[in-house]
């Protein structure tokens, strides 16, 4: 945002979607406009609190004291825009994610000749995504994809299930042409990948008729060798579609032996034990599993490579350069190649810290608030003390005790109840062994000891509790007078 008595602009570099303000309009191309109508709608906003306007490449858009131009660029999503935008510090250019695959499913690939105009008139400042900054030359495209696909497909003897990031609508473009080709049905099974197809059909993105697709209750009941499923879930998540399905309990659907399933996508880090517990369990089932190391051509990223992001600084020849997406190794990385193709000015930041752009270049400037601000239902934000308590109930669980008491008499034994707690939950013999050890505290109890009786008799349950489980959940003591 421009401050009013200089030519510096103060860029606060995101990642994701960033926050939608109800009320103010927010552009975007149709597909992400469809998409946030729908989490939003999800969420229970209606029509009269959003302001969603549709964006296109090649128009300008003045918002405020910014020219802002949307540029088309190759990614798995259709319609990805990389951001022109002019402001009084020079012209600022955004990538996005993006690739130069040279033949995209959609037919659109990145506009390597705007982006080489914006070059020639000067672009201060380029962002752009370091994802694959690691990876030399981006492997295959969307198009081998589908051919390397197509002919396991065709191979199988049984039902296909394919695995695939729900928003890749370029390859669900070609799964679509395929599954004609080869005579089957698809099948959605998995929320997210219902609504990319309904809304990738809506704006025409998709050209799928009433004929192709089958409901989630029909798979079972079409013979095994004219099924294609897509399924969501690539990640193993719980309660995902590919999850329930290695696991032999989606309702929709069981596989069986001879059956083939196609992981047409990678393994985010840090999700690689549970993809690979996921595909232990189809095999066991006797399922054949397909992935990028058995078959390396089923998946591709929709991240440029170093080549591709060494080409779009040579595109753009900007002054300056801040590496954006990924982890401060790949910034680093980033900023390298940049300096490597002449770049002078660059600014490797991390969450937190903005970055001013003035006539002489890139810096890191003032910090800014960051991070995910947790809200209950009413709208409200959550304290951070009580985010604190959920944490500690979710890794150690709760035992909740009652003493009823008359008088300084226990009246009935302990009633004791315990949620998350090893050993302990529905375990009768344990929650027995615990009012015992609870009743015996109450009767050595002696007021003046500088122990309150609820304080006494937490301590007492604790160590027991510690004692059969192992662990020390959180011990709420409830005290009824009557």
């Amino acid at each position: 945002m421009p401050e009013p008595e200089s030519d510096l602009v103060r860029i606060v570099p995101l990642g994701g979607l960033g926050q939608i303000v109800l009320g103010k309009p927010v552009y975007g191309p149709p597909h992400a406009l469809g998409v946030a109508k729908r989490r939003l709608d999800d969420h229970g906003f209606g029509p009269s609190e959003l302001d969603l306007r549709q964006a296109h490449a090649g128009q300008v858009y003045k918002l405020g004291p910014f020219e802002i131009e949307p540029i088309r660029v190759t990614h798995s999503i259709v319609e990805a825009s990389a951001l022109c935008i002019r402001t009084r510090a020079g012209t600022i250019v955004h990538s996005g994610d993006f690739n130069f695959d040279e033949d995209p499913p959609d037919g659109e690939p990145s506009d390597e000749e705007r982006l080489m105009a914006l070059g020639d008139e000067g672009v201060s400042l380029l962002l752009s995504d370091s994802t694959n900054i690691d990876v030399d030359v981006r492997q295959g495209s969307e198009r081998g994809v589908g051919r390397a696909v197509e002919s396991l497909v065709e191979a199988a003897r049984g039902r296909v299930v394919i695995a695939m990031f729900a928003s890749n609508v370029q390859r669900l473009i070609l799964f679509g042409e395929m599954a004609r080709r080869v005579g089957r049905k698809i099948c959605l099974l998995g929320r997210s990948l219902d609504s990319h197809v309904e809304i990738a059909r809506q704006i025409r993105r998709l050209n799928w008729g009433s004929d192709l697709l089958i409901s989630a209750d029909e798979a079972q009941s079409v013979p095994r060798e004219r099924l294609l499923v897509l399924a969501g879930g690539t990640q193993a998540e719980r309660n995902s579609a590919m999850r329930r399905l290695a696991s032999g309990i989606h309702p929709a659907l069981k596989l069986e032996e001879g059956d083939a399933v196609i992981m047409s996508s990678r393994a985010i880090p840090g999700n690689e034990r549970g993809v690979f517990h996921m595909m232990n369990d189809l095999l066991r089932l006797g399922i054949r599993v397909h992935s990028r190391i058995t078959d390396p051509g089923v998946h591709t990223s929709g991240h440029a490579a170093r080549a591709e992001q060494r080409h779009m600084i040579e595109l753009c020849r900007p002054r300056g350069f801040v590496p954006v997406h990924g982890s401060l190794h790949h910034l680093m990385r980033h900023a390298e190649l940049a300096r490597d193709v002449g770049v002078n000015s660059t600014a490797v930041v991390e969450n937190g810290t903005s970055v001013a752009l003035d006539e002489s270049g890139v810096r890191a400037h003032d910090p800014v608030p960051y991070g995910i601000v947790h809200v209950a239902m009413g709208g409200e934000e959550i304290a951070p003390e009580v985010l604190q308590t959920r944490a500690e109930l979710g890794r150690w669980g709760i035992v909740v005790a009652v003493l009823t008491v008359d008088r300084g008499v226990l009246v009935v034994p302990p009633t004791i109840s315990a949620r998350g707690v090893p050993h302990v939950d529905e375990n009768d013999d344990a929650l027995r062994v615990l009012a015992k050890e609870l009743a015996r505290a109450f009767e050595t109890y002696r007021p003046g000891r500088g122990l309150e009786l609820a304080e006494w008799a937490r301590r007492a349950l604790r160590r027991k509790v510690e004692d059969i489980s192992g662990t020390r959940p959180t011990i709420e003591i409830k005290i009824v007078e009557v």
